[in-house]
């Protein structure tokens, strides 16, 4: 009983011991985690792609090229929240700068600031710096050329005039670009089995003596493109046919037509087929001299100019009592 007794007060001690040093580390740990908050949190991160570039220059002296226009920003944060908002291009609200106000023409390699970034939120801009070409600015008027792909039409089809509004457009561009325009042209080519004229809004381009586009503003940025189409055509011939019965004591029909050709317009493979057109005259009850406008009968989708014709119809009397009918 006496060695129980003993041994109690040294098996507290070893507790109280155990217990002290516990709540030692447990004191450091939380007072660690105060000081600093993040360190257990700082491992968050998230990309923001494709984020433009914003230039500060003087616009009206000066042009800028060669530079790219996005870059990438890793973002870096213990606020997820903050991290994801600032991540997303619609919600973002810092931006980009590269700040050109300090210099003049030439060649330079110019850093990027970030602006407008939470302090909660660490950022790497990739890449940071830039390469741009600053030039003096220069404007000029120049004529703008139509140009219409023949791939465009249905075959037979071509362009057959080329009206651009308006006429003339304002280029502004480095003054070496300027120099170097040798057409400005509004083109024509995403379109198909054109039959027909047309009018589309279009973006002209500056190009030079080697057809390469040059980088320059155009003002304005579209023109209106009219275009005439030449439908393929074709000149025949039309001849009356008698149709339908012939009336006792007659013998046949002289038919005289006042203008015997015409001009048909339609796609080239049907044109092709024809060589002539019969206008089929119902003498059912023709059994005088009479004159009168008759269509001339086409395929679907051409058209005849002009679209009916004058005829007169003589009935030939038998020369006999004997009467015929016929029927074709």
């Amino acid at each position: 009983m006496k060695n129980k007794e003993n041994r109690s007060p040294w098996l507290i001690r070893i507790l109280s011991l155990f217990f002290a040093i516990l709540l030692y580390y447990n004191a450091n740990s939380l007072t660690l985690s105060s000081n600093n908050p993040n360190q257990h949190f700082n491992n968050l991160e998230a990309t923001a792609e494709n984020v433009p570039v914003n230039v500060t220059y003087n616009q009206e002296k000066y042009f800028i090229s060669g530079f790219e226009e996005t870059v990438q920003v890793d973002l870096t944060s213990s606020n997820k929240i903050l991290l994801d908002k600032e991540s997303n291009a619609e919600t973002r609200g810092f931006s980009v700068v590269m700040d050109l106000t300090k210099y003049g023409e030439g060649h330079f390699d110019v850093p990027l600031e970030i602006i407008g970034l939470p302090k909660s939120i660490q950022a790497t801009i990739e890449p940071d710096i830039l390469s741009v070409v600053i030039e003096k600015r220069q404007t000029n008027t120049f004529k703008v050329e139509g140009a219409v792909d023949s791939k465009i039409y249905a075959d037979g089809y071509e362009t057959e005039s080329i009206v651009i509004d308006p006429p003339v457009v304002n280029i502004s561009g480095a003054e070496s670009s300027i120099k170097e325009i040798d057409r400005v042209i509004a083109g024509i080519s995403d379109k198909s089995n054109i039959t027909g004229n047309f009018s589309e809004k279009v973006k002209p381009y500056a190009i030079n003596k080697d057809g390469q586009p040059l980088n320059v503003i155009i003002d304005p940025e579209t023109v209106s493109v009219q275009v005439g189409v030449t439908v393929p055509s074709k000149r025949v011939r039309v001849t009356p046919i008698q149709s339908g019965i012939i009336p006792k004591g007659i013998k046949d029909y002289t038919f005289s037509i006042q203008n015997d050709m015409v001009d048909l317009e339609g796609p080239k493979e049907i044109l092709d087929e024809i060589n002539g057109i019969d206008l089929k005259i119902d003498t059912t009850n023709i059994r005088e001299t009479m004159s009168s406008s008759y269509a001339v009968v086409v395929p679907r989708g051409v058209k005849a100019n002009p679209e009916s014709v004058f005829v007169t119809i003589k009935p030939n009397e038998v020369s006999t009592d004997k009467s015929s009918v016929s029927k074709k």
